[in-house]
C-alpha cells in the first residue's frame, strides 16, 4: 500500500507539472502566465467577483486581485461595477479574450480532446473512475479533519 500510494503521489506530481508546461508553452506567445491563464478559466463560463475567483483557486484576495490588474492593464479582462450594490465588482471577459478563446486551444473546452487522442472509451472510463475515486476519498478525509 506505502509503494501504491507514493507511486500515485509521484504520478499526479507529474501530471501536474506537464499540464503546466504544456500550457504554459501554448499560452506564452500571446503574453499570459500561468496564473493570469487560470483566472482567465475561471471567467470562461461568466462573469465573477474576486472573491469567487481566489475561492476556486486556493489563492488570497490580493493576489488575485493583482493578476487581474495585469490582465486588465493587457486589455483582457475588464472590471465592472455591480449596478444594484456598488461594493461589488464584476470581473468579463474583454472582446480580446474571446478571440483569443478562439486562437488557444487551453482555453477551449475540448482542449484534453486531443491529449485522449487514440485511447479507447473503456481506457477513458478507466481513468474518470480512478480520478473520481481518489477525489472522493479526499473529500473524506477533509471532513474528517473539520
Amino acid at each position: 500500500m506505502q509503494n501504491a500510494s507514493k507511486q500515485i503521489r509521484l504520478l499526479l506530481r507529474q501530471i501536474n507539472q506537464m499540464t503546466f508546461e504544456l500550457l504554459s508553452r501554448e499560452i506564452a506567445a500571446f503574453n499570459i502566465t500561468g496564473p493570469q491563464f487560470l483566472v482567465l478559466r475561471c471567467l470562461k463560463d461568466e462573469p465573477q467577483r474576486i472573491s469567487d475567483i481566489s475561492r476556486q483557486l486556493c489563492l488570497s484576495n490580493s493576489t488575485v486581485s493583482g493578476i487581474v490588474d495585469r490582465l486588465e492593464e493587457n486589455g483582457y479582462v475588464r472590471r465592472v461595477r455591480d449596478e444594484k450594490d456598488r461594493r461589488v465588482v464584476w470581473v468579463f471577459f474583454s472582446e480580446k479574450v474571446k478571440a483569443l478563446c478562439r486562437e488557444v486551444p487551453a482555453l477551449r473546452d475540448d482542449y484534453f480532446d486531443g491529449i485522449f487522442a487514440g485511447v479507447s472509451e473503456d481506457e477513458i472510463k478507466n481513468i474518470v473512475n480512478a480520478l473520481q475515486l481518489l477525489a472522493d476519498r479526499l473529500k473524506e478525509k477533509i471532513k474528517e479533519k473539520k
